[in-house]
């Protein structure tokens, strides 16, 4: 939605795990993290070899343990510009949401209680959004507007530059 209207590109994580499922097969939890890993590497290469893109991930925040999330020191090595996009809405919207979705096999959602992924949306809720940049938050309980969010990224982006 917004990358084009920005004429950025888009580099989606999860895309590029699904690739590496797809490619290299899926299995346990300790080969999802390693694949996840790699995913992360190639993010970091193909946005560092960029102009610019609209990067799509779940982001390591401080208080989530050391393996969880995408790393984000290396963003703002790259430029002074940059915004995140932090979507909210209450954790039991945000669980419930996750677990309607279907995702590539690879992901292991099937294998997360009900119970667990609720409990996990709660924690991630107190953590508060990823720090780097400007934030542009988004709240996804009503519907979205594209043409104001775009405004409120153009803004920030202009601020950081």
């Amino acid at each position: 939605m917004l990358a084009p209207r920005l004429g950025l590109p888009l580099v989606d994580k999860d895309e590029i795990l699904e690739q590496l499922f797809e490619s290299r097969g899926t299995g346990d939890a300790d080969w999802r993290r390693q694949l996840s890993r790699e995913s992360d590497a190639i993010v970091r290469d193909t946005v560092s070899r960029s102009q610019g893109a609209v990067v799509c991930s779940f982001w390591h925040v401080t208080g989530m343990p050391d393996d969880s999330g995408t790393p984000t020191a290396w963003l703002e090595a790259l430029s002074s510009a940059i915004v995140a996009i932090h979507c909210v809405c209450p954790p039991e919207i945000a669980a419930e949401r996750f677990l309607r979705r279907t995702r590539h096999a690879g992901h292991l959602d099937e294998r997360r209680a009900a119970a667990e992924v609720i409990g996990s949306f709660q924690a991630l809720a107190l953590l508060g959004p990823v720090t780097i940049g400007e934030t542009v938050v988004v709240d996804t309980t009503r519907p979205l507007e594209p043409d104001a969010i775009l405004q409120a990224v153009a803004a920030a982006f202009r601020r950081r530059q």
